[in-house]
């Protein structure tokens, strides 16, 4: 933990994951502090250290209960994390220097990409949002999400992209967002499609034959720019949802591409819905995914928005 001198009327609080980007965060992490000792700003730094500890990082520091200004530097894992430990959403304001290798949230929000532009949006915000909060309940265990949660293929690319050494050499050659591309591919070839309940709010049902996912949106992108829910608002109080189905593994290869320019919402094999809750059985265990983060392998999740909002410093979206 370190600080610098007080300018501002409050004190910064950071969260700062080091190994993000496989470890080009230092770098980043190293810019901003030098613009924090030029602009004399009395802050707080906490690295993390293993998995979760932002999320307890993120509780320690919001069990107090006071007004606090946190900002998170790191990938949408990172954020995913603080996300799940916040105590009361609205005591935070919370501020985001993106350095992951999809940076979803950031692209959403239309928040700067340069290190010294970022913290300046954090020290001297203009634009404030309040933000839906996302969750995945399964059994005995929930997780929060900001972004997106997915069920099934993919869940699946996810998991895989977590331990890649594919990711750390393409990360290295600033190239991260193509991990997902090239495992997409090779899960295309693996996945084995299976049939899901889908119950909306608790009151519509729908059997879907030969799934591949069914991706629950707070924000319009995942997957480092993939558009699958594009009129997703992170203000509605609700989940857009994407359900691919029923496609051959030949198409599914020409559709994700259109995803990108959110165009796959024309194709036959694209249901897209808006709810509050959303109740998923599948007839087999699938990979399931908060914000690219494993919450494991389950056959039956509900996911909804929470009653809460989360304000956040944003770009100029207006």
């Amino acid at each position: 933990m370190s600080g610098q001198r007080r300018r501002l009327s409050y004190m910064l609080y950071f969260i700062v994951n080091l190994h993000s980007k496989s470890g080009y965060a230092k770098v980043i992490w190293k810019q901003v502090k030098k613009e924090l000792k030029k602009e004399n700003i009395n802050y707080k730094v906490f690295f993390t250290e293993y998995k979760g500890h932002a999320t307890w990082l993120a509780k320690e520091l919001t069990s107090n209960h006071q007004k606090l200004r946190l900002v998170v530097l790191g990938g949408d894992g990172t954020v995913n994390e603080v996300v799940g430990g916040i105590l009361n959403f609205k005591n935070v304001t919370l501020g985001y220097i993106p350095t992951g290798s999809s940076n979803d949230l950031a692209r959403s929000l239309r928040l700067p990409s340069s290190p010294k532009e970022a913290i300046f949006n954090i020290l001297n915000p203009k634009y404030f949002v309040h933000l839906d909060i996302g969750e995945v309940k399964a059994k005995n265990k929930a997780r929060r999400f900001i972004v997106s949660s997915g069920m099934g293929f993919d869940a699946a690319i996810c998991q895989e992209a977590l331990d890649s050494q594919l990711k750390k050499t393409l990360n290295k050659l600033k190239l991260g967002k193509l991990t997902y591309v090239v495992l997409a591919l090779k899960q295309i070839i693996m996945f084995q499609t299976v049939n899901v309940e889908v119950t909306i709010d608790e009151t519509y049902k729908r059997n879907y034959k030969r799934i591949y996912f069914i991706s629950s949106h707070i924000h319009k992108y995942e997957g480092g720019g993939l558009m699958l829910c594009p009129n997703a608002s992170y203000q509605d109080g609700k989940i857009d949802v994407c359900v691919v189905k029923n496609i051959s593994k030949v198409k599914l290869l020409f559709f994700l591409p259109t995803a990108y320019f959110g165009k796959h919402t024309r194709f036959q094999a694209v249901d897209m819905m808006r709810c509050k809750k959303l109740r998923l059985k599948a007839s087999k265990k699938l990979h399931v995914h908060t914000d690219g983060e494993i919450f494991g392998i389950q056959d039956e999740v509900l996911v909804h928005t929470l009653n809460e909002k989360l304000t956040m410093i944003t770009g100029n979206i207006f």
